[in-house]
């Protein structure tokens, strides 16, 4: 019976992530199809929490921020769920590669990216805490976005306040950098997810705003930020494929 189960849920979670993809990759070839002169580009877009790498690394959106790839073990995990489907930013310092996003190489090409660390770690406490973010052009279309991807320090605001001055100085550190890429990027869309360890809904530099899911009463800790001069859908919350946070994934077209 066990074996059964397994391969019901095995093939239920092939069936899951095959109609993400195809929905995603149905939106690239049409907008590929309507050529460089198109009006506008729908892209998509995700955050999921791997639980320290024990959940699986689904290809559920055309960019994507992980967060808990701690280990040099995760990250190769990621590389070979994904393959040459996608590439992802790693940034150099150690700890900052626990925050890292992807894309498909096939519909993006990476100009620019960085990473800045918001605050130190202590043993027992939390690692230092970062900032990544990457520049994507689009292919056939040549328009560019910033996509900003983090992971907040944890309990600051459920059970441990001591910890609150570094969250704060953590959300000081991304709307300060958000503020940074919207003076270097101007004119370009600026998206911001990640986990903020947080149940309410930050305020960001204008004009980005928090993005609400679809059916879910409430603002979950896993957040997507997008800017309002931008058509974009609601959030969709997606299967946890093995993490205990749930994926996410949204629309945007420009």
């Amino acid at each position: 019976m066990r074996f059964v189960t397994a391969a019901v849920t095995a093939v239920a979670t092939a069936l899951t992530v095959a109609a993400v993809a195809s929905a995603d990759q149905t939106t690239d070839r049409t907008t590929a199809a309507a050529g460089p002169s198109a009006a506008a580009t729908q892209i998509s877009l995700g955050t999921h929490n791997s639980h320290h790498g024990d959940g699986s690394f689904e290809s559920f959106a055309g960019v994507i921020g992980w967060q808990e790839v701690n280990d040099p073990e995760d990250r190769r995990k990621l590389n070979r769920r994904l393959g040459g489907e996608y590439a992802t930013f790693y940034p150099a310092d150690g700890p900052a590669k626990a925050v890292p996003i992807s894309w498909r190489t096939g519909r993006f090409t990476k100009v620019g990216s960085g990473s800045v660390r918001t605050h130190g770690g202590e043993a027992k406490v939390t690692p230092a805490r970062y900032v990544n973010w990457v520049v994507l052009r689009i292919h056939g279309t040549g328009k560019r976005f910033v996509f900003v991807n983090t992971h907040f320090i944890s309990g600051a605001w459920s059970g441990h306040p001591e910890r609150q001055a570094r969250w704060n100085r953590h959300y000081q550190v991304l709307k300060d950098k958000v503020a940074q890429l919207k003076r270097s990027h101007p004119g370009k869309p600026i998206f911001v997810a990640g986990d903020f360890n947080r149940r309410k809904a930050m305020a960001m530099p204008d004009p980005l705003r928090h993005v609400a899911v679809r059916g879910v009463s409430g603002v979950p800790i896993d957040q997507m930020y997008a800017p309002t001069n931008v058509s974009h859908t609601k959030v969709s919350r997606l299967p946890r494929w093995g993490s205990d946070h749930h994926a996410y994934k949204m629309f945007a077209t420009f």
